[in-house]
């Protein structure tokens, strides 16, 4: 159980969705949490999503509604509407019946800017949840009322993105290198969810930690249950209010680096994230070069993410997508310590 639960809120502009609240059920699993996820609209990876969370049952509870995919918001029959709008009930029975540690409503900000339900409603919802529920709210165009009550907030922005060449469920054969930065919180864990939906989808994937040192993380202990799906710690821990980092950091670096090449041309994998990568640049353990020579020479059919804030230019000219988590809130500057099984 959460001694604190808190709102996050995860908005976008563009098309891709943000697969952080995908990330946080692996962490939260990893923990004992438990997490329900409401899908209220449906969207183009539903299957794979699904499939990707079953691996965390019985941690991880879905529920969709019955709704056909929907091309465009105009397109939306009066008959769902009222179907979403009926299932807010059942929402709130779950927020406050204590079932669950985390709830996430997936795609909530859309159906609110879609008038569907009244962003009253989910202030109502906010200042009602139990105090050891987090709640989370997904989708595009989040409001500014909902922000204004919301304790996190992060807007994924999209940069760039080259034809073809970006898709969260690994179903373009020709593999792409893109960079998730950004100040805002959640680029690991999008950068997990990413690597859930691969590995869902019968893609061998990895994600090679280069700052998080060999801790029992939440998404350390989950991600056994995942078939295709491997992870490694290799860091020292977080580098903080120092630009010169210490040799344990280096030596770290450096045998990180060299796992990673050995991995990109092991061709055993059809993604692999290098989570912290662009941190590790910005301080000098990694050069940028060695990155940039990399997604040069990198097989073809091999998927490459580069995480973390303070990108190198080189990194984004060369990449074939990249988006930016902006920060709008973060719990932190209220003095907010990160918490087990959300953050760590």
């Amino acid at each position: 159980m959460l001694e604190q639960g808190l709102v996050q809120v995860y908005t976008r502009k563009g098309r891709d969705m943000n697969l952080a609240h995908i990330g946080l059920c692996l962490r939260a699993t990893g923990q004992n949490l438990r997490t329900f996820v409401m899908g209220l609209l449906p969207h183009p990876f539903m299957e794979t999503e699904d499939r990707a969370l079953s691996f965390l049952k019985p941690n991880v509870v879905v529920e969709r509604l019955p709704l056909k995919y929907i091309p465009s918001d105009e397109d939306l029959h009066e008959r769902d509407r009222d179907t979403i709008s009926e299932s807010f009930e059942h929402i709130q029975e779950i927020v406050y019946g204590g079932a669950f540690d985390i709830i996430i409503l997936e795609e909530i900000n859309q159906v609110v800017d879609m008038g569907i339900i009244s962003v009253n409603t989910i202030i109502d919802l906010i200042k009602k949840k139990p105090a050891n529920v987090e709640l989370v709210l997904t989708g595009r165009n989040a409001r500014g009322e909902i922000i204004e009550q919301a304790d996190l907030v992060t807007e994924m922005i999209e940069h760039k993105r080259e034809e073809g060449s970006w898709r969260i469920d690994g179903s373009n054969q020709e593999g792409c290198a893109g960079v998730i930065t950004g100040n805002g919180k959640g680029k690991s864990t999008y950068c997990l969810g990413r690597a859930m939906f691969f590995a869902a989808n019968g893609i061998r994937s990895s994600v090679l930690q280069f700052i998080k040192s060999p801790r029992a993380y939440g998404e350390i202990i989950a991600i056994e249950r995942f078939p295709n799906l491997e992870i490694k710690s290799m860091g020292e821990g977080f580098i903080l209010g120092s630009s010169k980092p210490s040799k344990k950091h280096r030596e770290a670096a450096r045998g990180a680096w060299e796992a990673c090449l050995r991995e990109i041309f092991s061709l055993n994998y059809g993604l692999i994230v290098l989570d912290e990568i662009n941190v590790a640049t910005q301080l000098d353990l990694v050069h940028p070069d060695r990155v940039r020579e990399m997604m040069f020479l990198k097989p073809r059919g091999l998927h490459i993410i580069l995480s973390g804030r303070n990108a190198h230019p080189e990194m984004k000219e060369h990449a074939s997508a990249v988006f930016e988590m902006k920060e709008i809130k973060h719990p932190f500057h209220k003095g907010i310590q990160a918490r087990k099984g959300i953050e760590f």
